[in-house]
């Protein structure tokens, strides 16, 4: 679907958040139906994954920014959490109004749930798209493993990278529009490259498995009192069905849980009608 005056337009800026420049997009419809959303992007992406998804929605207003190091923003040179955390509360204090509701994809999940507990007054709830949830794990992540280095001297390359790489089904025409939305390229006729660099995600992944990382996501889970939606890919290998039940098991009360049978780690692209109604009906129940 895309951008249509009648339904909403965007806005795109930059903003000095923590002492760097942040990069963001603010999807703005012209009749809003619910609570505006703050969507931070996973770790392979930026703030493109969610462009295709708030034009569906429509009527959700949706704040996305390209968080510290990838996509447009500036990189501070640091990878906690909490920082990343920080960043979104300022952005959203910035922009949006009292109260809204933060979505986040993999890795981000983790910030969505302690910006949540961080500034529980103002986020109403909390929406999960395919978290990175571990069995018998929950403390401690995985071990990182080397970024990909690839560049694509088209698009059609990326999309045939993700499809190789990434579980699920993608129909072309949702695969075509997900490359298209994420990757970025240096000037008109440079090859296309994922939004941040090797070492960028290199280090990122080794301060997530390093024994100073604030990023354990069964914790965050137990600290939130707030209403939670969940989505989990059918095919995830990030977030397989027999890490659904201790995880869902870690909250206080239990998330609303939502799977998306054939997506892998990206059901927003993958089967974004069941996403977008599922999200719709959620958010008109939050106040």
């Amino acid at each position: 679907m895309k951008s249509d005056p009648e339904i909403g337009f965007w806005r795109t800026d930059y903003h000095t958040i923590d002492g760097f420049r942040q990069f963001c997009r603010d999807w703005q419809p012209r009749e809003e139906s619910c609570l505006p959303v703050l969507a931070l992007h996973g770790s392979l992406t930026q703030s493109g994954m969610w462009v295709a998804p708030a034009e569906a929605a429509g009527t959700v207003r949706m704040l996305c920014p390209d968080q510290r190091g990838f996509g447009r923003s500036e990189d501070p040179g640091s990878d906690s959490c909490a920082e990343f955390a920080s960043d979104a509360l300022a952005l959203a204090q910035n922009l949006l109004p009292e109260r809204y509701v933060v979505m986040a994809h993999s890795f981000a999940c983790s910030i969505a749930l302690a910006a949540a507990h961080r500034a529980a007054r103002h986020v109403a709830a909390v929406v999960l798209v395919d978290p990175v949830v571990r069995v018998g794990m929950s403390a401690a992540p995985a071990a990182p493993s080397p970024p990909p280095l690839e560049i694509f001297d088209t698009l059609e390359d990326a999309g045939r990278h993700f499809r190789n790489t990434e579980e699920g089904e993608w129909t072309e025409d949702a695969l075509r529009r997900f490359v298209q939305d994420i990757m970025m390229r240096d000037g008109e006729s440079g090859p296309w490259r994922f939004p941040y660099t090797p070492v960028r995600l290199q280090r990122l992944r080794a301060f997530t498995a390093s024994p100073e990382s604030d990023y354990n996501l069964f914790a965050k889970a137990k600290a939130l009192r707030c209403p939670v939606l969940i989505f989990r890919g059918g095919m995830s290998k990030r977030f397989p069905p027999a890490a659904e039940q201790p995880f869902l098991q870690a909250f206080a009360s239990k998330p609303k849980l939502v799977v998306c049978p054939t997506s892998g780690h990206f059901p927003s692209a993958t089967e974004p009608d069941i996403v977008i109604a599922e999200l719709k009906r959620f958010l008109n129940r939050v106040r």
